[in-house]
């Protein structure tokens, strides 16, 4: 996979769990332009066309599909459940306010 390949099967993956694009076809024609393609931004349909070319040729496919498992596999779901509702209180303010690891102070 060349590095282009990488960065936009890492983002994809990134934008499946934490973007608002829920559409995978959204997904890919974003994480395609963010990944330095050339896609076309008047014509939706070759820029789909192209994308999806992109996130189905069979290695990058088959990446993204292994990392989107790997990560359901890390949690149950129960926990999964409990993570997304300590990420859901979390208050994100300035930096600066960080304890000195860097973490986000939490609400729970």
């Amino acid at each position: 996979m060349t590095d282009q390949e990488k960065k936009f099967a890492d983002e994809f993956v990134f934008r499946y769990f934490n973007g608002e694009e829920r559409d995978g076809r959204t997904i890919a024609v974003e994480v395609a332009k963010y990944a330095g393609y050339s896609i076309p931004d008047d014509n939706v349909v070759k820029a789909d066309l192209l994308a999806q070319a992109i996130y189905n040729k069979a290695e990058i496919k088959t990446y993204i599909e292994d990392q989107i498992q790997d990560f359901k596999s890390k949690l149950h779901p129960s926990q999964r459940r409990i993570l997304w509702t300590a990420i859901a209180a979390m208050t994100v303010g300035d930096p600066g306010e960080w304890d000195h690891h860097g973490l986000i102070q939490s609400n729970i």
